[in-house]
């Protein structure tokens, strides 16, 4: 009972004594922090104008200036409005009349382009046609002088037929017929003119052979006289005693021949 009692006594000292600590220690906090709060107030109560007058001279003036300067802008944009709206619509009418001009140029020079396509096939299917008639022209001329040709020749050979051994009367000179159907007379090649039997005998083989292959005439492994009567039997050269027998009705002939040839030229097509 003696033990417990100064224990306790021990513990209520302790306390008094943390407790008048505590009480030194606040007191003296509150002393050291006075003199801040008192001039935290005086420095507070000094900032407040000067902040008033901040906010005044700041955001007020500067609102005012900005609807000072912003004030003329819009009336001068109210103003111009208008004129931008109706500049911008003119412009606006100007290219749409440019595009529509330019889509009907456009629309024009296709329908050109198209008719010139029109045209140009029009112009081929022409050019073939023409280049057929002409194949066609051709075809025909080439017939027709083929037949001129046969006809040239085998009237100086109906002609040659009655003229005997041709001193009395010469034998006309048979052309050498080309392949492409001109012809071409032996004098241009140097070649003596075939008047009558003794030029003909007269001939050298190189002469002969020359007028043989003008005229066309197989003669070859012939001798000289077989070639030679070859040469005498194309142009039409005949004994004198059957010259003058057959002259008559050879003429007749080719007078007949001439008249078919000019009113019925389709026989000879």
């Amino acid at each position: 009972m003696t033990q417990g009692r100064p224990q306790d006594a021990n513990a209520d000292t302790r306390k008094r004594e943390f407790a008048a600590i505590q009480e030194i220690v606040t007191t003296a906090v509150a002393t050291a922090l006075e003199p801040v709060a008192s001039s935290l107030g005086d420095l507070q109560e000094q900032l407040g104008p000067v902040t008033a007058h901040l906010q005044e001279n700041t955001v007020d003036m500067h609102g005012r200036m900005v609807e000072d300067h912003l004030k003329p802008l819009q009336e001068t944009l109210t103003k111009i409005q208008p004129e931008i709206l109706g500049e911008m619509g003119q412009r606006s009418a100007q290219l749409d009349s440019s595009l529509e001009s330019l889509q009907n140029q456009v629309d024009v020079e296709n329908q050109h382009l198209k008719e010139f396509r029109q045209s140009a096939q029009a112009t081929c299917d022409v050019a073939a046609v023409t280049c057929e008639r002409v194949g066609h022209i051709t075809d025909d001329q080439n017939v027709t002088n083929k037949h001129v040709t046969d006809l040239v020749v085998n009237s100086r050979q109906i002609y040659n037929s009655g003229c005997g051994s041709g001193f009395t009367r010469p034998f006309k000179a048979i052309p050498f017929i080309r392949r492409d159907g001109s012809i071409q007379p032996p004098s241009d090649l140097g070649l003596p003119p075939l008047l009558n039997t003794s030029v003909i005998d007269n001939l050298t083989d190189h002469q002969l052979n020359q007028y043989l292959e003008g005229y066309g005439i197989e003669h070859n492994g012939l001798n000289r006289e077989r070639s030679l009567f070859k040469l005498r039997e194309y142009i039409g050269c005949t004994p004198a005693e059957r010259s003058d027998s057959h002259a008559t009705a050879l003429f007749f002939m080719l007078a007949m021949a001439c008249l078919l040839y000019l009113y019925f030229p389709q026989l000879f097509a």
